[in-house]
C-alpha cells in the first residue's frame, strides 16, 4: 500500500509535548516530511509540497489558488486552529483536497486571554509595571476603572463569545452581542441582549470581537464605527486582524475617541512597523490567545487523530467540504 506523504509545516506543532508527533511517525500508512517553521520562500520547501499527498499547516501557510497548484497531488489540508481564513475552501474543494481543522480546542485559552486584557487595560497594569521598572511611584496618580457591572458587548457568539459571556457573569457585567447565527438557547438562559453590531457599539463599555474574519466583516471597526463607541469604552481582538482598520483604531486611540485597545491580531504579522506600537492606551500580544500548554496540546492531539483517521479510511470529525470526502471514498 502506498503510504500518505505527510508534509508538516504548522510552527507551533508539538511544541510542549512531542507525544502526538511520535503518534504520527509509528503510523506505517505515513511518510513524514518534517518541515516545521519554514515556508514557500524555502526552495526545499517548495519541493517537498511538490510531492505531498497531505500537508499539516498553522496560520503562517496561506493555502490559495497559487500554493495548491504547487501541489497537484495535494489530497489532504490539516489546519490547526479552529480559523480558516489562510486556507481557500473553494480552492482546495475543486483541486480535489480535503480540508479539515480544531474547533473549539482552545476557546478556554483565548477567553481567560480576553478577559486577561481587558483588566489589564482597565487597570493599567501594563503602564504601573513600567512605570516602578522605572523607579517612579505614582501611587496616586494612576487611576483604572472597575469592569463590575459594567457592559459587555460581544461582536461574535459562537463557541469563544459564549465562554467570555460565561466570564461576565463572576463579573456581574450586562452582556449584549451580535451574532448572525443567533444561539437562541445560550442567550435566554444567561439574558444576553441581541443587537446590531451599530446599537452594540454605542451601548458597550467593553467591545470584544469574536468572529471570523469574512469579506463581510473585513474592516468592520474603522473610523465610522469607532465614533460610535464611548470615550471611555475599551476594544479588545483576539479574533483576527483585518477585522479591525489600524490606521483608524491608532487614530482614535490618540485622539481620545475611545479609552484603550488590547490587540493579539494584526492586520500585519509581525506588526513591527506599527504606529500603536507608541501608544501607552494599547496593550498588545504577539498572537498568543491561543497559546496554553492545555490548548495546544489538545490541538496536536485532534489533528492527528484527524489525520490517521483519514489514513484509515474514516471520516475526519472536523471535516469543512466533506463533499470531497465523499470523493476520496470512490
Amino acid at each position: 500500500m502506498k503510504k500518505l506523504r505527510l508534509l508538516i509545516e504548522s510552527r507551533p506543532f508539538c511544541v510542549f509535548d512531542n507525544t502526538p508527533m511520535e503518534k504520527l511517525q509509528a503510523a506505517d500508512a505515513l511518510e513524514i516530511t518534517d518541515m516545521r517553521g519554514s515556508g514557500i520562500d524555502n526552495p526545499d520547501f517548495v519541493d517537498a509540497l511538490k510531492n505531498a499527498d497531505a500537508v499539516l499547516c498553522g496560520n503562517d501557510l496561506v493555502v490559495d489558488e497559487a500554493l495548491l497548484e504547487m501541489a497537484p497531488g495535494l489530497k489532504v489540508i490539516a489546519k490547526q486552529g479552529a480559523g480558516l481564513d489562510t486556507v481557500d475552501i473553494e480552492a482546495a474543494t475543486r483541486h480535489g483536497a480535503l480540508v479539515f481543522h480544531t474547533p473549539g480546542v482552545n476557546n478556554q485559552a483565548v477567553a481567560d486571554h480576553t478577559f486577561a486584557m481587558i483588566l489589564a487595560l482597565a487597570r493599567k497594569i501594563t503602564y504601573c509595571d513600567t512605570s516602578l521598572r522605572e523607579k517612579r511611584w505614582e501611587h496616586t496618580k494612576i487611576l483604572g476603572l472597575e469592569i463590575w457591572q459594567k457592559t459587555l458587548g460581544l461582536i461574535g457568539l459562537g463557541a469563544i463569545g459564549r465562554c467570555v459571556a460565561l466570564r461576565a457573569a463572576g463579573f456581574q457585567m450586562k452582556v449584549v452581542a451580535y451574532d448572525p447565527f443567533w444561539p437562541e438557547d445560550f442567550a435566554a438562559e444567561h439574558h444576553i441582549e441581541r443587537m446590531q453590531v451599530e446599537d452594540l457599539l454605542r451601548a458597550a463599555d467593553i467591545v470584544s470581537i469574536h468572529a471570523p474574519l469574512t469579506p463581510e466583516n473585513r474592516g468592520l471597526i474603522n473610523s465610522e464605527t469607532l465614533a460610535l463607541m464611548k470615550p471611555n469604552a475599551l476594544l479588545i481582538n483576539a479574533a483576527r486582524g483585518g477585522i479591525v482598520r489600524e490606521a483608524d483604531l491608532y487614530q482614535a486611540l490618540k485622539n481620545g475617541v475611545i479609552a484603550g485597545a488590547g490587540l493579539d491580531v494584526f492586520e500585519k504579522e509581525p506588526p513591527t512597523d506599527s504606529p500603536l506600537l507608541e501608544l501607552d492606551n494599547v496593550v498588545l500580544t504577539p498572537h498568543t490567545a491561543a497559546f496554553t500548554h492545555e490548548a495546544m496540546n489538545l490541538m496536536n492531539v485532534v489533528i492527528v487523530d484527524e489525520l490517521l483517521d483519514y489514513v484509515a479510511g474514516r471520516k475526519p470529525a472536523h471535516c469543512v467540504n466533506p463533499q470531497v470526502w465523499e470523493q476520496h471514498r470512490r
